[in-house]
């Protein structure tokens, strides 16, 4: 027989096990939304963040996570000979504004200068470019706005036909070679990046050597292809013609010297080698 008063202890521990039991349950349902509904308020614990770094491509990278207003970093830049800095900022929310401040100098060497050249703001979703001295330049990046996403900025050739108005439409029409007047290049545009070309260049009565393919704009003056079919259209007299395939997938690129003067550059053959091409428009 077990004795009273250890039937009562066991009693009793089995209670507190319970009410331990029970009350581990009603803490985890109070507790756990509460602590989760914290880590939401508090973002999950990360703290905004905006870093700036100079690559080694002669770039500086901007990152952000809701980034404070007038949280700043420093970059580095060199800016070469016909050369234009660019800002492209297409990455940042659109309610941001990213502010660039450019010394010259590199920030602690003898060549600083310890005053702002100039200065560029930016929204988010948007870039630009400008020219500057050649040179080294300390960049001061600075958050305008709460910012989120990521930011570039590097250096790139003047495009000197951009400034005089030039774009890759301005190679559509036909043109015909200037000296013999047998070659003739048709361009037409399909979309912004596509647009179909046609060569025919007569060699003879007979013959006639007929190059097509589809080219994308590089720059504002030039249009380069990867894709090009030349072949020869043989021609008797009946009429009748057949067609002799010379290569498929050639490459080469129309580039506009003015607004009356194209030339073409061949990959495979060279055949636009010399050859200077007028607008019959």
């Amino acid at each position: 027989m077990i004795p009273g008063n250890v039937m009562e202890k066991k009693e009793i521990i089995r209670i507190e096990k319970r009410f331990i039991l029970e009350k581990g349950v009603i803490i985890k349902r109070i507790m756990l939304p509460l602590l989760f509904a914290m880590l939401l308020l508090s973002g999950c614990g990360q703290k905004p963040m905006f870093g700036v770094s100079t690559n080694e491509d002669n770039s500086i990278s901007i990152t952000a996570d809701r980034s404070l207003k007038d949280s700043m970093g420093i970059g580095y830049l060199t800016v070469g000979e016909n050369e234009q800095i660019v800002i492209d900022a297409t990455g940042l929310n659109k309610e941001g504004k990213l502010r660039c401040r450019f010394t010259p100098g590199v920030l602690g060497t003898d060549g600083y200068k310890d005053e702002m050249l100039f200065e560029s703001t930016v929204s988010g979703g948007d870039s630009a470019s400008f020219s500057a001295e050649p040179g080294e330049y300390t960049v001061g990046v600075i958050a305008d706005s709460k910012l989120t996403g990521s930011a570039l900025i590097f250096t790139e050739p003047i495009d000197e036909m951009a400034l005089l108005g030039y774009t890759p439409d301005s190679l559509i029409g036909n043109w015909s070679e200037k000296t013999s007047g047998r070659g003739n290049i048709a361009i037409e545009k399909i979309s912004d990046d596509h647009y179909n070309v046609q060569v025919n260049w007569g060699s003879s009565a007979e013959e006639m050597y007929v190059w097509t393919m589809a080219a994308s704009p590089v720059g504002s003056n030039v249009l380069h292809y990867d894709d090009c079919r030349h072949s020869i259209i043989t021609f008797t007299e009946d009429g009748l013609d057949s067609e002799t395939l010379v290569y498929e997938n050639g490459s080469g690129e129309f580039t506009l010297l003015s607004t009356n003067e194209l030339i073409w550059q061949d990959d495979v053959e060279q055949a636009g080698q010399d050859a200077l091409f007028v607008s019959e428009g």
